[in-house]
């Protein structure tokens, strides 16, 4: 898997150490010791025209100084490094970048005071969650290294017990084995804790923009609060951002249980989403504003999760298939007479209605059509009010809506899906969807089923950007 690419992935740390172990890369004492010399000429070549110069390198215990995990950790400090200096107005004069097989090295030089920049590098090794792996050496015009001491800091301490440094590599504490697991660990705990940030935003982002398509008929949106009396925009916004935590952690489950199968991912999962209605209910104050969303949510990022850390593809037909596979429990509920009385159940034995439930078991089956008109909008132009306005209608034309009947009945059910199929063909959608609310408003009506869908689609498509 190569980390370096744009888009956030994961890693697995067992994968990047035998990776790490390639024997083409191993590097010997003689290699090492020559690589210091060349090191040493390029750095008196570079403070030529200069006056200090950053060296940075990764401090990689063992025979092994390169994989894709290393460049992927290096490729962060780089960064890390530019945008400091950006910050602080610190313009480079040069930089050149060696990559062999005893490690990557970077230098920056720059017309700077040696000891302002060695206080701005030791900000990235003391603060950032990968800068103890870093070495990032100050050097001034006259070869001489920047201490910490010169600047008021004590050295650094060990990596893995905490103790001082230097003490613990003269008397060899720790193995080279143990400081490789810790330092590709290290890494590893990043990428994926940032493959999970990545996925939690773009699932808060989903249901921000869900409910902020204006219009939507019956449902929460910028204009008004539809066919609800007990929740408005800010409710919905409010119940959001307290969801971007359970989010998160059903990405870092799906990392930790990739070597099990897909239902027990799911079972799982089930401890978090209701950890996470409870907490959605203390923001809205008992208002009901995502439960659906938990529930499918919770199993769409766990799926790209789950996909991403076992190096499968992760386009929405990949993310969907998988949540089929592991929502086939859920269809055991309908069955389960220990669990509380529900409306789903309900409508199930009535009607043999799954909802949200058969959707997820079904891979969201309306979801893929929907998808594709709200990217076909997108792409043509249209703005995300007018994309979402349509995808909602399509959805509202087909699917079985169990909130619509929950506040009436079959047959409006099927009232609504006609009007909806009605209205994709029309000319002047815009006006007449708008036109819509009066009406739901007026027979309470609430497409909410359609709107989860809607937030699906949103999620997937910013996945898959």
């Amino acid at each position: 898997m190569n980390i370096l690419k744009k888009k956030v992935t994961v890693i697995k740390s067992s994968v990047e150490i035998n990776k790490l172990k390639n024997q083409e890369n191993y590097v010997d004492l003689p290699m090492m010791l020559n690589a210091r010399e060349v090191r040493v000429q390029r750095q008196e070549e570079m403070l030529k025209n200069c006056t200090c110069l950053v060296c940075f390198t990764m401090n990689i215990a063992g025979p092994y100084k390169i994989s894709d995990c290393i460049m992927g950790a290096y490729a962060q400090g780089v960064a890390k490094i530019y945008r400091l200096l950006e910050q602080n107005g610190i313009k480079t004069v040069k930089a050149e970048q060696i990559t062999e097989k005893t490690g990557v090295e970077g230098y920056i030089a720059l017309n700077e005071e040696p000891l302002k920049i060695k206080r701005l590098m030791v900000q990235i090794e003391d603060n950032f969650e990968l800068g103890r792996l870093f070495d990032i050496d100050v050097i001034k015009a006259d070869g001489e290294k920047v201490s910490r001491n010169d600047i008021g800091m004590e050295g650094r301490r060990c990596m893995i017990c905490g103790s001082e440094g230097s003490g613990c590599a003269r008397s060899r504490k720790h193995s080279v084995e143990e400081l490789q697991q810790h330092f590709i660990r290290t890494i590893c705990d990043y990428f994926n804790n940032m493959y999970a940030d990545h996925l939690a935003q773009q699932a808060v982002k989903a249901l921000m923009y869900e409910v902020s398509v204006t219009p939507k008929p019956g449902l929460v949106d910028r204009a008004d609060n539809g066919a609800h009396k007990d929740m408005n925009f800010y409710t919905f916004i409010n119940s959001s951002t307290a969801l971007y935590d359970y989010f998160r952690k059903c990405a870092l489950k799906a990392i930790e249980l990739s070597d099990k199968t897909p239902q027990q991912l799911f079972g799982a999962l089930r401890y978090l989403g209701l950890e996470a209605e409870n907490k959605m209910y203390q923001h809205t104050l008992g208002i009901n504003t995502h439960k659906g969303a938990i529930f499918s949510f919770g199993i769409i990022v766990a799926a790209a999760a789950y996909l991403s850390e076992n190096s499968r593809k992760t386009a929405a037909d990949d993310i969907l298939n998988l949540c089929a596979e592991m929502a086939q429990l859920s269809l055991e509920d309908f069955e389960n007479q220990s669990l509380h009385k529900s409306f789903g159940k309900e409508i199930y034995k009535e009607k043999n209605i799954k909802g949200i439930r058969g959707q997820a078991a079904a891979g969201y089956p309306d979801v893929k059509p929907a998808l594709e008109l709200l990217k076909e909008c997108l792409t043509k132009g249209d703005s995300f009010d007018t994309a979402g306005a349509k995808t909602l209608c399509m959805l509202m034309s087909h699917l079985e809506d169990t909130n619509i009947i929950k506040r009436s009945d079959i047959e409006t059910l099927k009232s609504v899906q006609k009007k909806a199929a009605l209205l994709l063909e029309s000319g002047n959608f815009e006006k007449d969807f708008a036109e819509l609310n009066k009406e739901f408003i007026n027979l309470n009506i609430s497409p909410g089923g359609c709107a989860d869908l809607l937030a699906i689609c949103f999620l997937l498509y910013f996945i898959g950007e």
